[in-house]
């Protein structure tokens, strides 16, 4: 038996919603509701597994980012991370794209909490 394709969060979402689409029907015979209703279960709990997914990669991107920053503009920064937020905000988005805007962004703090450490360390060693 062939495995079958991985499907996208985005094709899985939209199984979902012909899914459920059927079951509103009122015209649908009861057993044809439970075996819409079990691949419905079936294809929530892929969509869970790819969500996890997600979130598996996005923090072990967190996890592997070193606070290595010298100097940034922190306010280009800002508006960078504005510009992604305006991405992110976009329902058309697929959960590809979401995920690399949210490491991109994430990069982007690091950097200005890094810099910002390293600057309030050096003015702690001025006051002293």
């Amino acid at each position: 038996m062939k495995k079958e394709k991985t499907r996208t969060y985005a094709d899985i979402v939209t199984e979902l919603e012909l899914i459920i689409s059927k079951l509103n029907s009122s015209d649908i015979p009861i057993e044809k509701s439970l075996k819409l209703y079990e691949e419905g279960v079936k294809l929530s709990n892929e969509a869970d597994k790819e969500l996890l997914t997600v979130e598996k990669n996005i923090n072990s991107f967190k996890k592997s980012k070193k606070n290595n920053y010298n100097n940034i503009n922190i306010e280009k920064s800002f508006d960078k991370i504005e510009s992604i937020i305006e991405n992110l905000d976009n329902e058309d988005i697929n959960i590809n794209d979401a995920e690399y805007y949210y490491k991109e962004a994430l990069d982007i703090i690091f950097s200005i909490e890094s810099y910002l450490k390293k600057a309030k360390s050096k003015i702690k060693k001025y006051e002293q």
